[in-house]
């Protein structure tokens, strides 16, 4: 019964839905201080449901959720926001698309997870005004994401000889670990700019306030996105269909 079940109220972004079976869907929902939320949203394709427009993907709302055996139920849901910017612009919807299923993927469940939807949340905001590149919103969210999530790589020197900076360093996708120019010379992984370094270092150890504060030159920037993303693919272990999406548009 309703009135027995353990009622919970939280904010949060959905990050995944499917349908079950004719009129119900299973979404997932990031929440801060739950994690990751599994939770039915009844008769959801009634559209004179009130659930429809606040439990859709990518929505911010405040939801009323009851806990069952194996998932919750949405009880009510209040939009906060909707990210209305994301649909006119293909690429920015692409990569929030994406990002949505990398979190879902990161983001613990029953646990904590207040900086990694915090971090969503400034990026799909950042992404739906135009407000930076996407490229390089998409390699913050990629980068910090991971690091929250445990993945932080170590970009403090070379990992050989410990030299801070050449002009050119190799940063290995695998190991997460960064070489110079002389001690990376042959070995496996990419090389980059001091530049796409430089912001990979602010990305990961700034505070967070400060971690979209920076800008790259056109010919850095693609190195950083670049590099982001194959680490994010190493760390994971896993492909995703949002991302060969992205990739499929022109100059994304």
């Amino acid at each position: 019964m309703r009135s027995e079940a353990v009622k919970v109220q939280t904010a949060g972004l959905v990050v995944k839905e499917q349908n079950v079976g004719e009129s119900d869907r299973l979404i997932t929902i990031l929440t801060a201080k739950y994690g990751l939320i599994r939770a039915f949203v009844h008769r959801a394709k009634n559209v004179k449901s009130n659930l429809v427009s606040s439990t859709q993907l990518l929505c911010y709302s405040d939801f009323t959720l009851y806990q069952g055996k194996t998932a919750y139920t949405v009880g009510s849901a209040r939009v906060k926001n909707v990210f209305f910017g994301l649909r006119e612009d293909i690429e920015a919807l692409s990569a929030a698309m994406y990002l949505t299923e990398l979190f879902g993927n990161l983001a613990p469940e029953n646990s904590d997870a207040e900086d990694l939807l915090r971090l969503l949340l400034n990026s799909l905001y950042l992404l739906a005004e135009h407000k930076k590149p996407v490229k390089q919103i998409k390699a913050v969210a990629e980068l910090r994401g991971l690091s929250d999530a445990g993945y932080m790589p170590d970009l403090v020197a070379c990992r050989d000889c410990g030299a801070f900076e050449t002009p050119r360093m190799v940063f290995n996708p695998v190991t997460g670990s960064l070489r110079c120019e002389d001690c990376g010379a042959g070995a496996p992984g990419l090389l980059l700019s001091l530049s796409a370094v430089t912001a990979m270092r602010h990305i990961i150890y700034s505070d967070a306030p400060k971690v979209f504060q920076f800008a790259l030159s056109d010919a850095a920037l693609p190195e950083l996105s670049m590099a982001a993303e194959q680490y994010a693919l190493q760390q994971t272990g896993r492909t995703y269909k949002t991302l060969d999406f992205y990739h499929s548009l022109p100059e994304s």
